[in-house]
């Protein structure tokens, strides 16, 4: 009787299966957990939109101009009483400031954009843009409050 001699060599197919396997889980896991930056930029603008949408809601509401100043680090509320302006900053009209990256671009010429809205709904139009340095979202106003 004779005994083969064999040496183990390599690796079988399944032992690679095996690893490829891991291996394809493990990059899936890292995918998964990365931040999407362009969702984010997306969520700030709609976030920029629903406040809009508040502050028309509360001109019509008081009877009053509400007005939304939207600066390069973020944006504020005033209403107008008794000719002059009053800050808001009582929920859900609180001062927000962009998270780092995001900015307003502001039209060369000025340092900050307002919308105001009339106690008809009617508003100043605008059309603002937010950025991260690699893509830009617009939030679009028309002259009649419509964002």
């Amino acid at each position: 009787m004779r005994v083969a001699n064999r040496c183990a060599r390599g690796f079988t197919l399944l032992e690679m299966l095996a690893v490829l396997v891991i291996a394809a889980l493990a990059s899936t896991l890292v995918v998964m957990t990365l931040p999407d930056t362009r969702r984010d930029l997306h969520d700030h603008a709609d976030t920029l939109a629903s406040a809009l949408i508040h502050a028309r809601d509360e001109a019509i509401l008081s009877l009053r101009m509400v007005e939304v100043g939207i600066d390069a680090g973020g944006y504020g509320f005033r209403r107008q009483a008794q000719q002059q302006w009053i800050a808001l900053d009582q929920a859900p009209f609180a001062a927000m400031r962009w998270p780092q990256g995001i900015q307003a671009q502001l039209p060369a010429d000025s340092r900050r954009v307002s919308v105001r809205f009339d106690p008809t709904g009617a508003a100043t139009p605008q059309r603002i843009a937010l950025g991260d340095g690699r893509q830009q979202v617009q939030v679009v106003i028309d002259a009649a409050g419509v964002v």
